[in-house]
């Protein structure tokens, strides 16, 4: 049977919002957010949180959830995602894929996590990412990772930019992606690329070196939270959310 290990990064040293893994939102931290709503989508056998943060540790051990340290050097997630799936396979385990579901997009529905893994069933792919449509302000904010793609969903160009030129919509890329365990350690093996840096994207090294990305639809918007701001967005968005009742017991 195949199986598939969840890696949530998270770090404090955040330029842009320092501390913003444990900020609460609606009494919550952030990344609890993030790690019960992986947890309840049932689609990771193995969910951990990788951090070079003692404080992050020190806050998942406390409560229950799996964590491991990794470095302080690393530039991207995806290396951070690496470097956990490394520390795990040292101690005898093995995951046929790997879903990096980031610690700052705290909205994410579990059936979404469940769709980027299935994914793959059937098919031959090497990397999916989660994406959605995004219109008006959006496409001007550089926070916001612009994904074009083909008619199939392919994505053909990852940018901060507005593009494509004078379009009126287009997707936002996700932090959620998935990688065959395969392609997750063909990644840490390329050098960064030009694109990669000028956009500070990671998925660019992939682009770059002739991989393909499958997209895969969100059922629905999701906020990234970037800056202090973003804490009142994702409040007011998730004031009805369901799916927090099913776990808010635990930090209220």
């Amino acid at each position: 049977m195949k199986k598939t290990l969840g890696v949530i990064p998270a770090r404090m040293a955040s330029s842009r919002f320092p501390g913003k893994p444990l900020k609460k939102i609606l009494d919550i931290p952030m990344l609890a957010h993030c790690y019960e709503r992986a947890l309840l989508s049932g689609a990771c056998d193995q969910l951990i949180i990788a951090t070079p943060d003692q404080e992050i540790i020190e806050w998942s051990q406390s409560q229950g959830m799996p964590s491991v340290l990794t470095s302080h050097s690393h530039q991207r997630a995806t290396e951070r995602a690496k470097e956990a799936l490394d520390i795990l396979v040292k101690q005898g385990r093995s995951y046929d894929s790997i879903l990096l579901l980031q610690g700052d997009e705290p909205q994410i529905f579990p059936d979404d996590i469940n769709n980027l893994k299935d994914s793959f069933t059937g098919k031959d792919l090497e990397v999916v990412n989660l994406i959605f449509q995004i219109t008006d302000d959006d496409l001007e904010d550089p926070n916001v990772v612009k994904a074009v793609t083909d008619n199939s969903l392919n994505i053909e160009f990852f940018s901060r930019s507005h593009i494509p030129f004078n379009s009126t919509k287009t997707f936002r890329q996700l932090g959620m992606i998935g990688f065959t365990t395969k392609a997750l350690k063909h990644y840490t093996n390329l050098p960064p690329t030009e694109l990669e840096e000028l956009e500070s994207i990671d998925m660019m090294r992939f682009l770059e070196n002739d991989f393909c990305i499958q997209g895969v639809l969100s059922s629905s918007p999701i906020l990234g939270v970037d800056n202090p701001e973003d804490i009142i967005k994702a409040e007011k968005m998730m004031l009805d959310d369901k799916i927090i009742h099913l776990y808010k017991e635990k930090y209220t």
